[in-house]
């Protein structure tokens, strides 16, 4: 396996986050926005259509409260 296979996590919902976090940092709050609730859809999806019942990390929690704050910004 490659350092960048290792470095890229495997969940999907953690490659929404890095991604979320990535169009907040550029300003694209329409971006951050749609991913978010991509993000919602992965976790209430997870296990084929069972609720996820995995406890949201702190990863999940800081996209929610970066979306806030982007949305206070605006």
């Amino acid at each position: 396996m490659s350092t960048q296979e290792q470095a890229m996590p495997r969940r999907l919902s953690d490659k929404i986050v890095l991604a979320h976090e990535q169009a907040c940092e550029q300003d694209k709050p329409e971006v951050a926005r749609a991913l978010l609730q991509a993000l919602e859809l992965e976790l209430s999806a997870f296990g084929g259509g069972a609720t996820e019942h995995r406890d949201v990390d702190e990863a999940v929690a800081a996209a929610y409260a970066r979306q806030q704050a982007a949305e206070r910004a605006t």
